[in-house]
């Protein structure tokens, strides 16, 4: 039953079409809000490591949200083209074909392809412009947004862009939506600022493409001796080659953020975590090649975000040979960027409640 601020509105069908982990995140506050209100949930998932388990986990007390596994991802470049593409766009076709669907919003483009075939609007955010769906993303989207919070010097994008003064991680790490919890620590025998989280990812990937498996297996040696080390890996089959002291995180992983957020440092492959490690204030590496994307130039300048061009890594790891706390500076710095960033949250819902007014309006009807 819709209540509260949301009496009166109509009952509206909304679909978010979900292929990473990092973009389920991104959406997942909002997607609560929307079943809390009443309103029908669709959600498409794309079969990608544990994210189906991650997803139906999380949200199984919201029967309002409506989940579907479609398509795959087999962690391998010619899969992510063929399986979680062009395959994957015909299934999704099909599957709405039978649903009434008034809004959607998607990282992706096949959902806005899919829209604009059969009438209703659909909203695309990012905050890659590098990546290959850059330009079907403008043609077939209603607006195609980018989280850069701004961009850098000299970088041009196409005016049909529009660009958020905020990074996309802040959806679910902003202090409204998200709140530390220290009881998550204890499943590990865990002690605040005592630890370091690390992160591998796979790099069969498109957007990893020239990036060298294992980087941090390359660093393994370097971090202090005695202190303690949670590993997120993507490839479970390569746990082996990892220091067998390390700890070994199985998702879905409850407290993830509060994980990272009570960490001493965090290390990553994967740039995804090395910004939200950088948005909850916790000083953090980026090991991988991705330097030049301007999510990442904007996490460097607002978090406490290094990588191989800003810093040596060796001098970085230095800095944490001691244990220290920093908790004051970490309160800090996420003050600071939660003045600097719009609410994202806020922003995506303002699209649904556009449909009522447009509705009446103009006669709109998906």
């Amino acid at each position: 039953m819709v209540t509260g601020e949301s009496a009166g509105r109509s009952r509206k069908s909304v679909w978010f079409d979900i292929c990473h982990t990092p973009q389920y995140n991104f959406y997942k506050n909002f997607i609560i809000r929307l079943a809390e209100e009443g309103h029908v949930v669709y959600l498409t998932v794309l079969d990608r490591g544990k994210m189906p388990l991650i997803v139906r986990k999380e949200l199984a007390a919201y029967p309002a949200i409506k989940i579907y596994v479609i398509g795959r991802h087999r962690l391998a470049k010619w899969s992510a083209i063929v399986d979680a593409n062009l395959i994957r766009i015909v299934k999704l076709f099909l599957w709405s074909l039978d649903k009434r669907i008034d809004i959607a919003y998607s990282n992706a483009f096949l959902s806005s392809v899919i829209g604009r075939v059969r009438g209703f609007h659909s909203y695309t955010f990012d905050d890659d412009p590098q990546t290959f769906d850059f330009r079907p993303k403008i043609w077939f989207s209603k607006i195609s947004h980018y989280c850069l919070y701004e961009l850098p010097p000299g970088y041009v994008l196409s005016s049909k862009v529009k660009v958020l003064p905020a990074l996309k991680e802040w959806a679910y790490l902003a202090p409204n939506v998200f709140t530390p919890n220290r009881i998550f620590l204890d499943k590990y025998k865990l002690h605040p600022k005592e630890y370091f989280f690390v992160r591998e990812v796979s790099v069969g990937t498109v957007n990893y493409t020239g990036q060298h498996a294992g980087a941090v297996m390359g660093i393994a040696s370097k971090i202090p001796h005695g202190r303690k080390v949670l590993l997120s890996l993507e490839d479970k089959s390569m746990k082996e080659r990892y220091p067998e002291d390390w700890i070994l995180l199985e998702e879905p992983v409850e407290g993830i953020h509060s994980l990272i957020y009570y960490s001493c440092a965090l290390i990553s492959s994967g740039d995804s975590m090395a910004r939200e490690a950088a948005l909850l204030g916790v000083p953090s590496y980026y090991l991988g090649i991705r330097y030049d994307m301007p999510a990442n130039r904007a996490a460097s300048r607002l978090g406490i975000l290094h990588n191989r061009k800003s810093m040596d890594f060796e001098e970085w790891i230095g800095r944490f040979k001691a244990k220290q706390d920093y908790a004051g500076e970490q309160e800090r710095a996420r003050d600071t960027i939660n003045h600097l960033f719009i609410d994202v949250n806020e922003y995506m819902y303002s699209f649904v409640d556009e449909l009522d007014n447009r509705k009446s309006n103009n006669g709109f009807h998906s």
